[in-house]
Parts: structure tokens; sequence; C-alpha cells
């Protein structure tokens, strides 16, 4: 499969990149290794060819087929996931440029499909959040000092404790808080951690001052379990670096933890780092969640995975690349291995296969080091279940959450 010879003329006609280049001026190539390109000059409401890009994105052959297929494969689903160091696919030129135009780039590949990978179908009903209750806890956490932190919660029953993922918040969860399914029999209880959502910097703390290590993170997540004051130790929920913290709060806290579920985490991670994270000459508002937007399933609802996307837009500055730094030079289940006994509590592994910075392979290698943990796929979602797709996951999670209870009985 070649570029299409059309392209220009169907991005001439496609509304979702005439709003996306609002205030745009971008000139790159799409071209096959040894074969056709295409070059294109987008600005504003504008597109035309043009003989002098700016970068140009090369892949073989084989990868454009598997990137252009109205249904991609798992992990074939967005161009990032064909460049080095995951694949042969190379970006030449001014990757200052690439890195800018990102989300433009998406657009143009979006659009080159014989159709889009996911219909718009009809949107999901908004969450009815009308249950949700919100507050302020005032922690102290060593590292960072006294801290308020908002905390969303909604049902009751067994508590159920949500961590977001990097540079995120709480609002992932809303999804989940509004579904009767899990409120029915669950106190579900979500918070933004310090310098992230609703919660400020910690006091007397600078914007700018954020670091998150395994002791802040972990120092963090007890604080917070223990100012909640819950008459049993709640199952934490997380995935990305959350299903990361997951692992490391029920090995060094188990006495906190009543069960974890732990999403999208392998023994470790690489490749999240990129040098546009913190670059002034970046928009973060645009380059975060263009990076994050392509781990998520082209199954999962537009509305859904675009509710995902506007989040990402609103975080702190440096606050995802502070997280991406714990979960990439912190993280490692040799460092906690060795703490798992018959004392730890009940563990779930899951994980969605669209994710191609976490595949299934790197879950199913994290359940070998963790002692009597057990393995659940979910072949349809990607690096954000609970977000990408609440209701899909919510049954993963119901399934998670029952094997839990019946391991605590045992």
């Amino acid at each position: 499969m070649a570029i299409p010879h059309d392209l220009l003329d169907r991005l001439r006609g496609d509304a979702v990149l005439r709003r996306l280049a609002v205030g745009a001026d971008a000139a790159f190539a799409l071209a096959v290794r040894g074969g056709d390109r295409v070059a294109v000059r987008i600005s504003d409401d504008r597109v035309d060819s043009t003989d002098d890009p700016a970068f140009t994105v090369t892949l073989d052959a084989g990868d454009w087929e598997q990137l252009l297929h109205p249904d991609p494969a798992p992990r074939r689903q967005h161009l990032v996931a064909f460049l080095a160091p995951r694949g042969t696919g190379a970006v030449d030129g001014d990757h200052l440029a690439y890195a800018q135009h990102l989300h433009l780039l998406r657009r143009v590949v979006e659009v080159a499909r014989e159709r889009p990978a996911a219909p718009r179908d009809a949107a999901p009903p908004r969450p009815d959040l009308s249950g949700v209750r919100g507050r302020y806890l005032r922690v102290f956490v060593p590292a960072w000092g006294e801290c308020d932190v908002y905390v969303e919660s909604a049902g009751a029953g067994s508590p159920v404790l949500l961590l977001h993922t990097a540079g995120a918040d709480g609002r992932q969860y809303h999804g989940l808080l509004s579904d009767p399914r899990l409120t029915e029999r669950h106190e579900l209880i979500a918070f933004d951690l310090p310098w992230h959502g609703r919660s400020n910097p910690a006091s007397g703390a600078r914007s700018y001052d954020y670091a998150l290590t395994t002791a802040s993170y972990t120092d963090c997540i007890a604080a917070v379990v223990e100012a909640l004051r819950l008459e049993r130790p709640p199952v934490i929920v997380g995935a990305s670096m959350a299903g990361a913290a997951v692992l490391e709060m029920t090995a060094l806290h188990p006495d906190l933890v009543g069960g974890a579920v732990s999403c999208q985490a392998g023994p470790r991670v690489g490749n999240r780092h990129t040098p546009w994270l913190r670059n002034p000459r970046v928009n973060q508002t645009l380059h975060v969640p263009e990076w994050t937007y392509g781990l998520m399933s082209p199954q999962s609802p537009e509305d859904e995975r675009d509710r995902v996307w506007w989040g990402y837009s609103q975080g702190g500055w440096g606050t995802y690349e502070r997280d991406i730094a714990y979960y990439s030079d912190c993280w490692d289940i040799d460092n906690v291995a060795h703490l798992f006994d018959e004392r730890t509590p009940p563990v779930v592994l899951m994980n969605g296969h669209y994710d191609y910075s976490v595949p299934p392979e790197a879950t199913q290698e994290l359940l070998a080091r963790v002692p009597r943990a057990v393995y659940r796929d979910m072949p349809d979602l990607g690096h954000f279940p609970h977000a990408e797709n609440p209701r899909a996951f919510g049954t993963h999670l119901l399934a998670a959450l029952d094997h839990i209870e019946a391991a605590r009985a045992r």
C-alpha cells in the first residue's frame, strides 16, 4: 500500500484538520523508503503541496500498509509506534518542527487511511457525576511537606483507591465513579497528586519544585490512605506510572493495601522520555497529549479518547516530564521484588493490547516476578483503559475485584 495520491484533496476537505491547524504553518513529507513521497504545507486553513518540507517521516512500505490499514492491529495504530527505537521508521530534517506539529502529522495519517480507524458512533452517555463527593484532605509528605490533596469519591462498600496516570488527575476516573455496577458494591476514591489537577503545589513549594520518586509517591499514597480513615485497607488501582506505584505500595506498605490492580506495567519501562516534554520551544499543551494519544485503542470511543487528550492538554508546566522521570528512572521490579512474600496482598496484573509502550509480553514478564499474582487480558484496550473506555474497563475491574475479595476471604 502506498501513500494515497489524492491525499492533498482529502486533507483540504477535512474539517478536523482545519480546526487543528489554526495558527499553524508547517511543511512536512511522508515517504515510503525507496518509493513514493508526498509533501504538504499546512497554513491555517490552507493545504498545498510543497517542495521544501521542514522534515520527512519515512517508513518501509510494509509499515505504511499496517499504519494505514482501516482497522490497524494492536500497537500498529499510531505513527510513533513505527519510529526508532521501536521500529525502523525515521524522522529526517528539523526534529523541532516535528515535535511542534505532531498533532497535524497524526491527523494527516488518520485522513490517509481508507476510512477512520474508529468511525464516530453515537457518543457514550455523559457520566452522571451528581453522586460524586469532592473534598480536600491535608496530608504530610516528608519530601514535600504539607499538601492539600483533592479527593473525589462515590458509592459505598469495600474501598477502592484510584491513582491517575502521569501528568493527569482524578477526572480520568469519572466514567468509573458514575458506573453503578461498581458504586453499588464499592466506595471508589480518586485523588489528585500535589501539583496535579485540583491539588496545588505543596505548602511553601514553588510550581517548579516538583519531582517524583518512589519515596515521595508511595509516602503520598500512604498519607492519603491514613487520612481517609477507612474501615479496611483499600484495593489500589492504577495504570501506567500508577500501575508501577500500585506494586511499590504493595511491596513497601502491605499493611495499608487490601489488594492491587496494576495495569500497563512491565518490569521496567523505556522509550517514554523525549527531549521535547519540557522544551520551551514546544507547546506542552499540544505535544504532551499527542505523545500520549496514540497509546490508546482506536476501538475505544472517540469521545472518551478526546477527553483523555483534553486532560493531558491541561497539565502544569513540566509535571508530565517529572512523572515520566519517575516512571523511567525509578521504577524497576528488581528494587522491590524481594519484598513480596506470603503476606503480600492479592495482585491482579492487566494489559491492554494496543499499548505500544508496555506490550502484553512486558506485563507477563512482570507476572513472573510477583508471587501469586494473576493476569487478565484486555485485548480491545490501550494504555489508559480506565479513561479511554470506562465501560469496558469496568467489566475487567469488577472481575479483578471479585478475585481479590475471594483471595482475601481465603
